[in-house]
């Protein structure tokens, strides 16, 4: 049984060895640049293990022994589910591994947002040490609305109650016990923008979530108000917030992840003062990359012994 690690995922030397006790391994450390050289890194593979690289409909054929794709991730779109579904190729994902950094993150990137803490910190490098240009605004009594209320969205509502935040939730599919358990209050999709003076975005991808905050929904928001996004960078509209953070409709944005991975180097988000920017390393603590790794390949053993968790 061949194994490829197609990309770079987190691996200690434990889990090396441990992925060597299941199959002939073949690690590599950095994205391939092409389509074909990601083609011929899993030529011959039976499973592969990806983190970043995108298995398309014509990648996925052209792996003719495939059995299984096991994404270092919580997302599923790194694979194209249905050309996978149609070869019988098995796809799991890593749910729920991250929720805690992730959320943390959301804080980090409202918090360097509201407190103008990146042009602070220019400041003060070149020897400026004028206070009063940075005024921020508090959390406290102020509401948060939070979009997609899974296992982050339900972490930061927790965090955001530690604050004194007045907490509203949006989800397709409310869950009423744990809103109750943290104070949160579901509302309708606008009646959340309308009402809160930050929001931040916790939904996965899918046909129904890409653009669901776009150019009506920036123009609806509150005005002066905030908004965060650590999930996926489609969900908004990038050109609606350029212009929303031009006019101020939107006063500052906290962006973890963008529409195009890497963004394109002309981006007219990286002119903006008011958006503080992260290269989608929400995820990315010790502990939670640790564990995704366990978990991922959690779900190669479990397939070699003959069941599937985890699935996509």
């Amino acid at each position: 049984m061949k194994l490829v690690v197609v990309d770079h995922v987190y691996l200690e030397k434990g889990h090396i060895e441990r992925l060597r006790s299941l199959s002939d391994l073949e690690v590599f450390r950095e994205p391939p640049k092409t389509q074909d050289e990601l083609k011929q890194r899993i030529r011959l593979a039976e499973i592969v293990i990806v983190g970043w690289s995108y298995l398309t409909k014509d990648v996925i054929a052209s792996a003719k022994r495939l059995k299984m794709i096991s994404i270092w991730a919580t997302s599923c779109h790194y694979a194209d589910l249905q050309a996978a579904m149609e070869r019988g190729i098995v796809v799991t994902h890593v749910p729920g591994y991250a929720s805690e950094a992730v959320a943390e993150h959301t804080f980090a990137l409202l918090f360097a947002a509201i407190r103008k803490l990146p042009q602070a910190d220019k400041h003060v490098r070149r020897g400026d040490f004028d206070w009063r240009p940075f005024a921020g605004v508090e959390l406290n009594g102020k509401t948060l609305g939070i979009i997609g209320t899974g296992s982050i969205g339900c972490r930061v509502g927790e965090i955001a109650r530690a604050f004194n935040m007045r907490v509203l939730g949006y989800d397709k599919y409310p869950n009423i016990k744990k809103a109750r358990e943290i104070g949160m209050k579901y509302v309708e999709f606008p009646t959340l923008l309308k009402e809160s003076d930050f929001v931040t975005l916790h939904v996965t991808l899918t046909k129904e979530t890409e653009g669901m905050v776009g150019k009506k929904e920036i123009k609806a928001i509150k005005k002066g108000a905030v908004i965060v996004n650590t999930s996926q960078g489609k969900v908004i509209d990038e050109k609606a917030l350029v212009v929303a953070l031009k006019s101020g409709r939107v006063a500052a944005a906290g962006l973890d992840v963008f529409a195009a991975e890497p963004p394109a180097k002309n981006n007219p988000l990286f002119k903006l003062e008011n958006v503080v920017l992260s290269p989608h390393v929400g995820f990315n603590t010790v502990e939670a990359a640790k564990r995704c790794t366990d978990i991922c390949i959690d779900n190669v053993e479990k397939f070699l012994n003959g069941h599937v968790q985890n699935a996509c």
